[in-house]
Formats: C-alpha cells, sequence, structure tokens
C-alpha cells in the first residue's frame, strides 16, 4: 500500500503565544504529515517569524492579503482537500499526541470514499496542565451509521477540531464552516460533512489535546446570547432535519439536554464569572424554548453532575471554561 498524503492546515490570528507548541507536536507525529501550511489572517505579533523560523519540520507559510474573519479562514483550509489523501485542521493553540495520524489514517485506510474520524481529547490549561477528557478512554472503536451519527451530531456530542481527522480521497469537501454559527460552526459542519460520508468512526483514545484559556475563540463569543445558547437548539434542529425528521419524545430529549447544557452555563458565568446578570439572561432564554417543567428537571441534574464531578471526584475547573 503507497504512504497516504497527508496535510495539515493551521488558520491562526495572533497565534504567538501557543503555537510553536502546536508545530512541536506534528513534529513529533510517528506518521508525519507530507504538508503543514499555516494560513495567517493578518497576525501583527510574533507568528510570522515563528512558523518561518520552525525548523523539525518543513511549514508553508501563506498570508492573507487582509483578514478575513475565523470562518472564512477555516474554509480556506478546507480548499486544500482536493490535494491531499486525508486533511486536519488544527488549532493554532491545540496539540495532537504522537500517535495522532498513525492511529486516525488507521481507522479510515479501508474507507472507499470520503471519511471522517475523531478520537477523544484532553482539555489542558496555559501551562498545558490536564483538566480532564472528553470521554472514557477505553480504546473502544466504533463505527457509526448515518443514522446514528447524525443523532450523536443533534445531541452535541463532543467533537475538537484536534481529534478530527477528514479522509478527503482527493476530493473537495462541499460543506463549509457557517459564518452564522460563531461557536458552533464545527459541530454543524462534521454532521453536513459527515452525513455523506462513507464512514464515520470513534476511537476512545485521548488523541488531542484542546486548550482552554482566556482569548479561546468559545470565550470570546460567549456574551452573546444567540452564539452562546440559541445556536445549539438551532444546530439541534438543523441536524435532525438532515434525518429527515424527528418526533415528539425526540424533541422532548433534545430539549432536556438543552436545559442540562444551559443550566451548566448559567451557573458558571453565576459562580465562576460572577455575572448574575448574564446568567439570568440565559436562564430566561432557555426557558423560552424547553418551557418550566423541563427546565427545572434539568437543572437538578446539573447540581448531581457537579455534586460528583467537582466536589467527590474533585475534577479542577478552569475559571474561563463556561462549558464547565
Amino acid at each position: 500500500m503507497n504512504r497516504p498524503h497527508i496535510t495539515t492546515v493551521i488558520p491562526v490570528y495572533n497565534g504567538q503565544p501557543f503555537i510553536g507548541q502546536t508545530l512541536d507536536s506534528i513534529a513529533a507525529q510517528t506518521l508525519q504529515p507530507n504538508r503543514v501550511v499555516v494560513i495567517d489572517d493578518g497576525s501583527t505579533d510574533a507568528t510570522p517569524d515563528i512558523v518561518r523560523n520552525f525548523k523539525p519540520i518543513p511549514c508553508e507559510y501563506l498570508r492573507n492579503p487582509s483578514n478575513m474573519g475565523v470562518i472564512k479562514n477555516y474554509n480556506r483550509a478546507l480548499d486544500f482537500a482536493v490535494e491531499t489523501d486525508y486533511l486536519q485542521i488544527l488549532h493554532a493553540d491545540d496539540l495532537i499526541l504522537p500517535a495522532f495520524y498513525e492511529v486516525m489514517v488507521g481507522l479510515l485506510e479501508d474507507c472507499p470514499g470520503q471519511g471522517l474520524a475523531w478520537a477523544l481529547d484532553e482539555r489542558i490549561d496555559e501551562n498545558n496542565k490536564v483538566l480532564n477528557v472528553s470521554g472514557k478512554p477505553d480504546g473502544r472503536i466504533t463505527v457509526y451509521t448515518r443514522d446514528e451519527f447524525l443523532r450523536r451530531k443533534a445531541e452535541l456530542a463532543n467533537q475538537a477540531f484536534c481529534s478530527t481527522l477528514y479522509k478527503t480521497n482527493r476530493q473537495p469537501i462541499v460543506a463549509r464552516y457557517r459564518p452564522e454559527l460563531l461557536i458552533l460552526n464545527d459541530t454543524m459542519f462534521y454532521a453536513e460533512f459527515g452525513a455523506d460520508c462513507r464512514k464515520q468512526v470513534q476511537i476512545n483514545r485521548a488523541l488531542g489535546q484542546y486548550r482552554w484559556h482566556g482569548s479561546n475563540t468559545t470565550s470570546a463569543y460567549a456574551p452573546a446570547i444567540q452564539s452562546l445558547i440559541l445556536d445549539e437548539w438551532e444546530v439541534m434542529q438543523r441536524v435532525e432535519a438532515l434525518r429527515g425528521g424527528t418526533s415528539a419524545l425526540r424533541q422532548m430529549k433534545l430539549k432536556g439536554l438543552f436545559a442540562v447544557r444551559s443550566g451548566i452555563k448559567a451557573k458558571r458565568f453565576r459562580t465562576l464569572q460572577k455575572n448574575p446578570e448574564y446568567a439570568e439572561k440565559i436562564v430566561d432564554a432557555t426557558r423560552k424554548v424547553t418551557g418550566l417543567p423541563l427546565w427545572l428537571a434539568g437543572q437538578m441534574l446539573v447540581e448531581i453532575r457537579d455534586l460528583v464531578i467537582y466536589k467527590i471526584l474533585g475534577r479542577p475547573q478552569h475559571p474561563k471554561n463556561i462549558y464547565g
């Protein structure tokens, strides 16, 4: 079998604090990518010098003529699909663990067309301290049917950029990141791309490291109720539509999940961010969707969850992680 062609694209804007570590994590891979491309959206810090002077592996540095914004820069990264067998879009503040490409390519090598694979991710802070893992790292591999995959996407199951690989087969990726979804654009993209893939596969092994810090894109957009809260419900409904329909019972389950997710955010703003006024706005916006009974049931689950995870198990919390 010929060696697959792997391309890693890093969209970046002012990535000086972490992009060197990101490139180091690529250089440490047991299966090296053929190309590493950094698309700079007009950085005003030392990002260009860090990339151009990086020695362990060759890096291509491309600079946009003007600042396009994060979503357009993501979509520019997707244009490399036709030039490679496998494509990863990696944030300039995240890391991949050494076996990432070796394991993920192995999951997709039998896929006859385009495919989507993802792993668990460790959440780390500014100092690379591991805060938690996105699931149980038991090594289990799950290949989903199209409907199973879309059900999980509608439920906003975790999937991080840093732990996701696309098999492109040198074909264009038709799905695009949506500018109207500032935080949930990745979830919607995975659903639209994955719905047309020949294989959707997950491995319960932590192979990426997603970094929480004060300048995360999610943190930047968090003050907007539409982006933080209501877009979640919008994406749930859009993905359900991709499945071809939904039932009243299914809608009740999604509303319950929405109540829990929003309740976590409201509590984080109330306790960690010391912003009770914004927490109440989250509550009001969510209850208009869920109704009072499902909201109250969801908050009971939030309290039980936090008691177990943070009090009994002692998991650390990052003050900027409003997702908990």
